[in-house]
Parts: structure tokens; C-alpha cells; sequence
């Protein structure tokens, strides 16, 4: 091959080569764009699980204390009808403050078509068997009617120390007693053939007695209680603070229920209708007492002050012996209603009489009470 020839066939491949090259670089190039755009769309389209730049959702504005009138939306009602309580409840500082939700009150005044309520507690009654002393029983029962038992004999007067635990009563006939609530350990408290009446006080210090006279109530067996005459009476009852007694007494031809200062004596008229047996309501309110209309006794309360006088009872049977229920709202007594002595109880106002237990006649319904205990 001439030099010439051999110049042009290495000239020729020379090109060659150059285009190989250039071509592979090309090729080299598109794969790496490929590549690239390859990895661009994968890294950067897709979501990245840490931060999750695309689904975080922004951030919601702080919701508004609700305010304290909040109600929810009014929903018809008939005429007269209240309006529904809000739906939601605002926050508690808000609550006590709303004038939507008032603090119900309690009522002292009970309606007078409202049926007596069960009792609950003692009572201690007398019972008459004869006109001898020996004939006179002292029995004792629940407040509703049931149990009846007798305890004593010999005995009228019962009145119980506040607890419920003791009874005073009058021994036929030499005196005042003391017993616990069952009759057992009976003892001599006072030697008087005239201590009737008793009635402890509501601190359990002291009983008074016919007289108006009173004895300190814890005087140890064997010791003489000192007796302290108060005023000159009969039939005491104390105020719930211990600070009065009321009683029956006549006082210039006026004769009725009095009440005096334990302490000072000074004595004031409550009601000057020849009425007796007076007892204090636990609320220091009122003053239950009997007195007679139209041949009959009946009772009668009044305010302490002499106002308020109000009868109870009526019609052709006594209703005397009264006593308050321990909370004021029944009263229970004594009457021959129905053609036999009966224990009952009526309402605070007289109303729905209820006969608890039949044949009992009292031994002195004109100075003793029915007793009541916890």
C-alpha cells in the first residue's frame, strides 16, 4: 500500500474513533440524564415519611371559651312551658355564677293536705285499770302504734330525759321517780305526794315539777336532790333553749298559760282563757295547750307572744294530753273519740287524725301529757 493510502485509511479511522467517542459520550450523557430525572422524581416528588411536608395539616385556631350565657338553640315549646336548660355547661368559675341554675330553698311550711308522715320513736302513756293506786300502769310503745307493752305500775307523768334513755313519772303516791326507759331500776327521786307533772329539761339538767319548782336530774342514788322553787304554777313545759318554762296558773282572776325566765322569775301572759297543759314546740314557735269550748276540751296553739291563736280540734269527743312529735310536725294526744280512749296523731295543723292504739284510757288526762322519745 502506498504511503498515500495508508495516510487516507488512518486518516478514516482516526474519524472513527472521534465519533465513537463523541457517540459513547452522548450516550454516557443521556443515561445520566435519565438517571438523573430518574432520581429527582423519586426523591423529591415523594412524600417524606418524618416530616410529612405535604399532608401536615395547619394548624387549627385556639377554640373560644364558651361564654356563660351559652344555651343551645331554642326548640319550640307549648305555652307555659319552661325553656330548656343549656346544652352545654359553661366552666365552673361561670357556673356558680349562673343566673340560669338557681340553688332550690326549702319550705318550713307544710301543706295541710299532705298525709301524717310514719312516726318514728316512743311513747310512754298511762293507763287506767281502776281507781286505785295499784290500778295505774305506765306503758310504753313505738310512735307508730306498735309494741305496746307495760313497764310501771303504780305510774303516771311520764316525761323521758332528752336521750331517750330514762323516764321521770309520778309514783301513786308518794313522789317522783326515776327509771331507766324499761321500767328497771325504779328509785324515789323526790318525796312530795304533789310532784306531778314532770318535765325534763332539754339539756338534761334539770326537771321541773308541779310548783313551779326544779331539781338538778343527776343527783346519785341516796342523795337528796335541792329543790328551787321558780314561780308558782302548775304543768310546766320548757322553751327549747331551757331558758322559760310555760305553765297554768291564775294571777288576779286571770287564769290561763304564763311563761317565765327560769333565771329572773319575771313572769309574762301568753293567753289568759282558762286553757292548761301547755306544751313548747321544738321550734320554740308555737305553744300547744287545751282549754274547753262548748263543754268539750280541745286543743289550741298560739305563738309564744300571744298571737296566732288557732283550734285544732273539734266536734263532741276531749282532745287533751297533747305532744309534739321530737321534729314539730305531728302532734299526738289523747281522746275518747269513737266511744273509747284512744291514743292519736294529726298533723302540726290539725289535719289527718290518725288512731294508733284503742282502749287506753289516761289516768289523769287534766295532768299529764304523752311522752315522746328518740
Amino acid at each position: 500500500m502506498s504511503t498515500a493510502g495508508s495516510e487516507m485509511v488512518s486518516t478514516n479511522r482516526s474519524r472513527w474513533i472521534i465519533a465513537g467517542a463523541l457517540g459513547c459520550l452522548a450516550l454516557v450523557c443521556l443515561v445520566t440524564v435519565v438517571v438523573g430525572v430518574g432520581a429527582y422524581f423519586l426523591v423529591f416528588s415523594a412524600p417524606a415519611t418524618p416530616t410529612r411536608p405535604v399532608v401536615v395539616m395547619p394548624t387549627l385556631p385556639v377554640m373560644p371559651t364558651l361564654p356563660a350565657t351559652l344555651t343551645r338553640p331554642a326548640v319550640p315549646t307549648q305555652p307555659g312551658m319552661p325553656t330548656p336548660p343549656a346544652t352545654f355547661l359553661p366552666s365552673p368559675t361561670t357556673l356558680a355564677a349562673s343566673p340560669t341554675l338557681p340553688v332550690p330553698t326549702a319550705t318550713a311550711v307544710r301543706p295541710t293536705t299532705t298525709p301524717s308522715r310514719v312516726a318514728v320513736g316512743k311513747i310512754a302513756f298511762s293507763k287506767a285499770e281502776g281507781d286505785r293506786p295499784e290500778d295505774k300502769y305506765l306503758w310504753l310503745m313505738n310512735a307508730d302504734g306498735s309494741g305496746a307493752r307495760m313497764i310501771l305500775t303504780r305510774a303516771s307523768d311520764p316525761t323521758f330525759s332528752p336521750d331517750g334513755t330514762r323516764l321521770a313519772f309520778y309514783h301513786w303516791t308518794d313522789g317522783m321517780y326515776l327509771a331507766k326507759v324499761d321500767g328497771s331500776e325504779a328509785r324515789k327521786y323526790i318525796g312530795d305526794s304533789k310532784a306531778r307533772s314532770p318535765a325534763w329539761s332539754h339539756d338534761g339538767r334539770w326537771i321541773a315539777i308541779t310548783g313551779v319548782d326544779i331539781v338538778p336530774a343527776n343527783v346519785p342514788a341516796g342523795e337528796t336532790p335541792e329543790r328551787r322553787r321558780v314561780v308558782v304554777g302548775g304543768m310546766p313545759s320548757w322553751s327549747p333553749d331551757d331558758t322559760q318554762i310555760v305553765f297554768q296558773t291564775c294571777r288576779e282572776n286571770v287564769c290561763g298559760i304564763y311563761k317565765v325566765n327560769v333565771q329572773t322569775g319575771a313572769m309574762t301572759l301568753v293567753v289568759g282563757d282558762d286553757g292548761s297543759l301547755p306544751a313548747w314546740s321544738p321550734d320554740g314557735k308555737k305553744i300547744l295547750y287545751q282549754k274547753e269550748v262548748d263543754g268539750q276540751r280541745q286543743l289550741f296553739v298560739i305563738n309564744p307572744d300571744g298571737t296566732g291563736k288557732k283550734q285544732l280540734t273539734f266536734g263532741p269527743a276531749m282532745h287533751v294530753a297533747a305532744a309534739w312529735s321530737l321534729d314539730g310536725n305531728l302532734i299526738f294526744y289523747r281522746s275518747p273519740e269513737g266511744g273509747r280512749w284512744a291514743i292519736w296523731r294529726m298533723n302540726a295543723d290539725g289535719s289527718n287524725p290518725v288512731k294508733l292504739i284503742d282502749n287506753v284510757p289516761p289516768v289523769d288526762w287534766a295532768l299529764e301529757r304523752l311522752a315522746i322519745a328518740p
